[in-house]
């Protein structure tokens, strides 16, 4: 992949990013499945076991989803620090289940995350309050805001994933005059593939419930795939801005 943007003011070209992102995973697709495969079985397995345990039915369900939540607050963030660090150092293996810098990427996530359910939690509060026409527009607007400055401290993930993290304020500082590209970008590289996850969601809320939770896990690997393509964009960003150390430099290159 090419670098897309540079400290020196470059912007970043949002067709090209992601069109190399998804050529990227494209090109290493069997290296991803294999990444992804036991932090995917995981997550699966249990859900299933929830499922099986909740007797199935609505009870079930809702606990296989409630699993499945926090299983891919664990391990997909597994997946996305393994691939992550090799786009920007070239790991194609790692000697345990939590690779390095998964603790720095899991502690990044939750308080990102954090905010963004307090800045929801608050524009739902809003939303409630008549005269609902004014309220409810400025709770979309406020949820717009939300996923945007998200998307702008994005760079605070794949520095953490190879363990140089940087704070919240300086992935915010550093996409000044890029962060709507980069939004435009992320909605360009995930889009495709939160439509055909809401397509498996829809059908798979109509069939039985033994075969709700294959649908379930065809959705999941879905998100896989999309969060995969989110990295490899948000990776070869970091890299323009953040050029890669010589050793990690030659550990890539061997």
């Amino acid at each position: 992949m090419s670098v897309m943007a540079s400290p020196s003011g470059q912007q970043i070209d949002i067709a090209a990013s992601v069109r190399a992102a998804y050529q990227f995973a494209s090109d290493n697709a069997r290296l991803a499945v294999n990444l992804a495969l036991v932090p995917f079985a995981i997550v699966v397995g249990a859900e299933f076991l929830a499922w099986l345990i909740g007797g199935g039915g609505w009870f079930g369900m809702s606990l296989a989803l409630l699993i499945q939540a926090g299983g891919f607050a664990v391990f997909g963030t597994v997946f996305i620090v393994r691939w992550h660090r090799f786009v920007l150092l070239g790991e194609t293996a790692t000697q345990s289940l939590f690779p390095p810098g998964w603790g720095t990427f899991f502690l990044t996530t939750i308080k990102v995350g954090l905010a963004v359910l307090v800045g929801a939690f608050v524009l739902g509060m809003i939303a409630a309050v008549p005269p609902h026409f004014v309220t409810g527009f400025i709770s979309i607007v406020g949820f717009i805001a939300i996923a945007i400055a998200s998307a702008r401290v994005s760079l605070v993930f794949p520095a953490a994933a190879i363990e140089r993290p940087i704070t919240l304020r300086e992935g915010w500082d550093v996409m000044a005059g890029n962060y709507w590209r980069l939004f435009a970008c992320i909605l360009g590289g995930y889009l495709p593939f939160g439509i055909v996850h809401y397509i498996v969601d829809k059908i798979g809320s109509d069939v039985p419930s033994i075969l709700w939770i294959v649908f379930q896990a065809v959705a999941l690997a879905v998100s896989f795939a999309g969060i995969a393509i989110v990295a490899s964009l948000l990776s070869e960003v970091y890299r323009g801005f953040y050029p890669p150390e010589p050793q990690a430099a030659e550990r890539r290159a061997s």
